[in-house]
């Protein structure tokens, strides 16, 4: 997820103190006159996020800038994205292999699952896109040939015989990067452009990119109840983290497309976030 200063500070935050304990949660820390414990350490940092996104989107508007269309629905996607990962925080490789149940998919299987379907979504969407900008004389469907040259060089393949959770994690992340980069640029006469996948007939490019969103909530919600039948339900600090994860996104769906927007204050609070990251390291090991 460390793409950026602030997402790799969360990111930092959230490896110290996701196994806190209410214990934990409870010892002294400080800031300003509040003094309710490292808990509030957690809302501060949420409240920042928040703070921040308030702000930049405030200013992203008063610019006369606008999100497009694509824009805003990738902004969407990006929320579910890290959603996801606040739900698998601290998951080891070893848990995500668990069966939950008889014939239930174990996580390494569900996020598996994610990331090939959007391949998928990637791969139809950015050929119906391109075939429209090149007036080239393709068909609708895009044969075998052309999704080999997609995924050349790519091992995608061998991470479902590694089962390794941390390294699919590691791909998704790739491809995520991808898919806001290669589709930001998608304009309102594009997201008309038919595309063809297992339909019985072709579906807009915009119907598409919110499948991207759709389909990620629906396994977020399986990863979710797999959680609960392992009893590996999320204690208050994952509970926690996953408001700052959400705060995040808003952050960085604020000026979807212009990632330059906005940069030395999301650099300073990513140093507030990893030096408060640090002092709470500090205390909980006290």
């Amino acid at each position: 997820m460390a793409n950026s200063p602030l997402a790799g500070a969360v990111e930092k935050f959230s490896a110290i103190t996701h196994a806190n304990t209410d214990q934990d949660l409870e010892r002294k820390w400080t800031w300003g006159a509040y003094d309710e414990g490292v808990r509030f350490a957690f809302f501060r940092t949420y409240e920042e996020l928040r703070e921040l996104a308030a702000r930049l989107g405030a200013e992203w508007s008063a610019s006369g800038a606008q999100l497009t269309t694509a824009q805003h629905i990738l902004a969407q996607y990006h929320v579910a994205y890290l959603d996801l990962q606040a739900v698998l925080i601290g998951l080891s490789d070893e848990q995500a292999l668990q069966e939950p149940a008889e014939e239930q998919w174990p996580l390494a299987q569900v996020v598996h699952h994610i990331v090939q379907a959007e391949k998928a979504f990637y791969a139809v969407n950015h050929y119906a896109v391109e075939r429209l900008r090149t007036a080239e004389d393709r068909p609708v469907e895009m044969s075998d040939e052309t999704w080999q040259e997609y995924w050349v060089s790519d091992d995608f393949e061998a991470l479902k015989d590694s089962q390794s959770l941390s390294k699919i994690m590691a791909y998704y992340d790739g491809l995520h990067r991808r898919v806001i980069s290669d589709f930001a640029s998608i304009t309102g006469t594009e997201l008309d452009a038919p595309s063809v996948f297992w339909e019985s007939e072709p579906m807009p490019v915009e119907f598409r990119l919110h499948r991207f969103d759709s389909h990620l909530r629906q396994h977020t919600i399986q990863a979710e109840k797999t959680l609960e039948m392992l009893a590996l339900q999320p204690n208050e600090a994952k509970r926690l983290l996953r408001l700052i994860y959400n705060a995040l996104a808003e952050v960085e769906a604020a000026a979807m497309g212009a990632p330059e927007f906005g940069l030395q204050r999301r650099q300073a609070l990513a140093e507030t976030i990893a030096n408060r990251a640090d002092e709470i390291e500090v205390l909980v090991k006290g």
